[in-house]
C-alpha cells in the first residue's frame, strides 16, 4: 500500500482552447432543459508528509493533479437543475512507474442566480461516491468511499445557450473498503478490508456549459 505526501498547489492543465464567439445581444432565457458541460480541473487530495519512520519501500503521492470532468444535467426551473458529475485526476508519485487515480461520481443539485442574465453565479451541492486507485503491475490498490460535495460557481452566457463555466468545490469522502487485486493469467485475485477513514479533496474547474 502506498503512503500519501506533502501537499502543495500546482494548476491543473490549460484549457483546451480559446473559443471565440461573438457577443450576442441578450443571454439566455432560462436554464432550463438539457446541459452538456466539459471542465478541466485542477485536483487537491488530502495527504501524510513522509516521516524518519516511514518505510524505504513506500510510494508518496503528490497531492496536485488534474484532470477531466464531464457533465450532464437537465434544469427544471430558470433556477434549479439536477447534474450528473464524473471526475477523474491523476496524481503523479515517488515512483516514475507508479500514479495515482482519483476519481468520483456525484449527482448535484444546482441553485442560479440572476436567471437570464449573461453572469450567474450558482451554489451546488451532491452525493456520490469516490475511488483512490494506484497500479504497479502486477498489483492494484483501490480505495472506495462515499462522498458529499459542496460548492460555488459562475456562468457566463456568450449566447442563447453556450456559456464558460468557473467553479470550485470541495468534497468530503467517508472512506470504506479498500481492496488489492493481483492479476494472474489465471485471472484476478483481490483481498478486500473495511476501512473507516475520512479525508477530503478539492478541486477548480474551468470548461464550458451547452443548454438545450
Amino acid at each position: 500500500m502506498f503512503h500519501v505526501r506533502r501537499m502543495k498547489i500546482a494548476l491543473a492543465a490549460g484549457l483546451l482552447g480559446t473559443v471565440a464567439v461573438a457577443f450576442p445581444g441578450s443571454a439566455r432565457a432560462d436554464t432550463e432543459g438539457f446541459l452538456l458541460g466539459l471542465d478541466l480541473h485542477y485536483s487537491k487530495i488530502g495527504t501524510e508528509e513522509a516521516s524518519d519512520t516511514s518505510p524505504e519501500s513506500s510510494v508518496f503521492v503528490d497531492s496536485d493533479g488534474g484532470g477531466v470532468t464531464l457533465l450532464l444535467g437537465y434544469g427544471f426551473t430558470p433556477s434549479f437543475a439536477l447534474r450528473f458529475a464524473l471526475s477523474g485526476s491523476n496524481h503523479e508519485t515517488s515512483d516514475s512507474d507508479v500514479d495515482v487515480a482519483y476519481a468520483n461520481a456525484l449527482i448535484e443539485a444546482m441553485y442560479v442566480f440572476r436567471p437570464g442574465e449573461m453572469f450567474r453565479p450558482y451554489l451546488l451541492g451532491g452525493i456520490g461516491a469516490s475511488s483512490l486507485e494506484s497500479r504497479q503491475d502486477p498489483f492494484r490498490y483501490e480505495t472506495t468511499g462515499s462522498c458529499a460535495s459542496l460548492g460555488v460557481g459562475l456562468l457566463y452566457f456568450v449566447n442563447e445557450h453556450f456559456a464558460f463555466d468557473a467553479a470550485g468545490r470541495i468534497e468530503f469522502v467517508n472512506w470504506e473498503k479498500a481492496s488489492a487485486t493481483l492479476d494472474t493469467d489465471h485471472g484476478d485475485i483481490t483481498v478486500e478490508t473495511p476501512v473507516d477513514d475520512e479525508g477530503s479533496a478539492g478541486k477548480i474547474f474551468l470548461g464550458v456549459n451547452y443548454w438545450f
